[in-house]
């Protein structure tokens, strides 16, 4: 049997729900001589669940919280991405004072795969063990014409950093499901309560226009407003199209205005992650941020053809 994805039952922010529970609580306790008469079951032990539910969804973690940590684990591979560069910096310069007539010796340090290794946090990790390595190898020599032998060590201990980063952020990807699931449950666990109380109330105060209209929750409605984005991206290429901030209900168009295949996704780096759109040429595919990448906010355009330049359009309704 598949798993049933658990999604909020409500419209509206998590705030407007759980500020209308604390009304309708309050509203309740007033009267709830009422609603024991007519639902013997909304008592007082009742109205004592509902705060705790209230209390509960009131002390979630909120997304912008766990926004935050995400950006400060991307902030750390980011601080261990350019010490990493600093360090090939300053054996690129060793490796040609000591190898300047060999570009067969240069390369075994990866003067050669660099410009692919900068690009990707995981390839740099296997870069740097492999550029250590030849440093261990030659170590006589680089420490002969002023490379120490501490300086060649660290780069092992910028590597675990940076490998350590990584897995921390993916572990933390990967709990995030699990973690916004366990929220929605407690955010529903009080709207539940808070529709039953309204629709016990509607009954109660079913002579009393004004008492009934108090027990509603009516959540703002969201104007939509639409953010477009258009251009070319070279073959070959991955583009940022653009940045906006992450909105679970953002409702995102992509149209491919070209010929040739292009892919789209949201982003949490420079790089293709999350869930990729592939749209041939002329095609249009809508969906939403939620549906994209939690917490991602660069839209990125991937060119798929080595010989032809792609055109896209974008239109975000926030």
């Amino acid at each position: 049997m598949n798993p049933i994805e658990i999604i909020r039952n409500y419209n509206g922010t998590d705030a407007e729900m759980t500020t209308t529970s604390r009304v309708i609580y309050n509203l309740l306790l007033g009267e709830l001589d009422r609603f024991t008469s007519f639902d013997a079951t909304i008592n007082a032990d009742f109205a004592n669940d509902f705060l705790d539910a209230i209390i509960n969804a009131e002390s979630v973690v909120a997304d912008t919280a766990v926004i935050d940590i995400q950006v400060q684990k991307t902030e750390l591979i980011q601080t261990a991405m350019e010490k990493a560069k600093e360090k090939y910096g300053d054996v690129k310069y060793f490796v040609q004072k000591t190898f300047a007539k060999s570009i067969g010796a240069q390369n075994e340090f990866g003067l050669n795969d660099y410009e692919r290794a900068r690009k990707s946090a995981i390839q740099m990790v296997q870069f740097l063990e492999e550029m250590h390595k030849a440093c261990v190898k030659y170590q006589a020599q680089l420490v002969a014409n002023g490379f120490s032998a501490a300086a060649i060590a660290e780069i092992q201990t910028i590597r675990t950093e940076l490998q350590n980063a990584t897995i921390d952020q993916k572990i933390f990807k990967k709990k995030r499901p699990k973690n916004t699931e366990d929220r929605v449950t407690t955010l529903n666990e009080c709207y539940e309560i808070l529709m039953q109380v309204n629709a016990a109330a509607q009954r109660v105060y079913m002579n009393d226009y004004a008492k009934r209209h108090q027990f509603v929750y009516k959540p703002s409605t969201k104007s939509a407003n639409t953010v477009s984005f258009s251009g070319e991206v070279a073959p070959d290429t991955v583009a940022i199209a653009g940045t906006i901030p992450y909105a679970a209900d953002n409702v995102f168009t992509f149209i491919n205005a070209g010929l040739v295949p292009l892919v789209f996704c949201l982003s949490t780096t420079t790089e293709i992650e999350g869930i990729e759109v592939a749209i041939g040429g002329g095609a249009t595919v809508t969906k939403t941020a939620l549906e994209l990448n939690a917490d991602a906010t660069n839209i990125l355009v991937k060119n798929t053809s080595f010989t032809e330049v792609g055109q896209y359009e974008i239109e975000v309704e926030v």
